[in-house]
């Protein structure tokens, strides 16, 4: 644990703040799949892709020093994200 916080110490804060974007989004999505699955919440797969593409567009963040081919194939992802779930959101 000590090794973590070590390493996200060192982060500059824009990647901090994507790392915890990117935490807080996957849960999001983790529970609102869930949700959708339970059959609770039934439009909870709008907000499910909406989250999923805010959780691409964090690790593009955190990709774009290391690997940048990685980071544009996350942006890229993460607008097709946005586009199905525009569609989504107005056609269904």
């Amino acid at each position: 644990m000590n090794k973590f916080v070590e390493r996200f110490m060192e982060k500059n804060k824009y990647e901090k703040f994507a790392c915890i974007v990117g935490i807080v989004s996957s849960i999001i999505v983790i529970v609102c799949a869930i949700l959708q699955i339970l059959a609770v919440w039934k439009s909870a797969v709008v907000v499910c892709e909406i989250f999923m593409g805010i959780s691409m567009i964090s690790q593009a963040i955190l990709q774009w020093k290391s690997n940048k081919g990685i980071a544009i194939f996350s942006l890229c992802v993460a607008v097709f994200i946005f586009i199905v779930a525009i569609f989504v959101l107005f056609i269904h």
